[in-house]
C-alpha cells in the first residue's frame, strides 16, 4: 500500500513538472486580422401584425414589437400609424406596411 502511494505521488509530480507554467499576467494573443470583413447579420423584414389608433396615441405591432410613432425597429423608424397601415423610414427611404385581410378581423 505504501509503495502504491509513493508511485502515485511520483506520477503526479512528474506530470506537474512536464507542463510549462503559464504567466497569469500575460495578455491573450490577438486574432489575426482577416482579409474580408464579416458579413452583417440579416435583419428581420418588418411585418405589420396589428395597429391601435386612439385619440391620444397610436401603436403598431411590428414582428411582435409594440412601437409608437418615432420609435425604432432595427434601422427602421416608425413615422406614421393609420388604421390600415404604417409608414416606416430607413435611411431616407419610406416604406408603407399594410395589414393583410387576416389581421383586420
Amino acid at each position: 500500500m505504501k509503495h502504491a502511494a509513493i508511485i502515485l505521488l511520483a506520477l503526479f509530480a512528474s506530470a506537474a513538472q512536464a507542463q510549462p507554467l503559464r504567466d497569469p499576467f500575460a495578455r491573450p494573443a490577438l486574432p489575426a486580422p482577416s482579409a474580408a470583413p464579416e458579413p452583417e447579420t440579416p435583419q428581420a423584414v418588418p411585418r405589420l401584425r396589428a395597429v391601435m389608433v386612439a385619440p391620444e396615441r397610436a401603436l403598431a405591432n411590428i414582428n411582435g414589437q409594440i412601437l409608437a410613432t418615432g420609435e425604432w425597429f432595427g434601422d427602421y423608424q416608425l413615422i406614421k400609424v393609420e388604421e390600415r397601415g404604417v409608414t416606416l423610414v430607413k435611411r431616407g427611404v419610406k416604406s408603407v406596411l399594410v395589414l393583410d385581410e387576416a389581421s383586420r378581423k
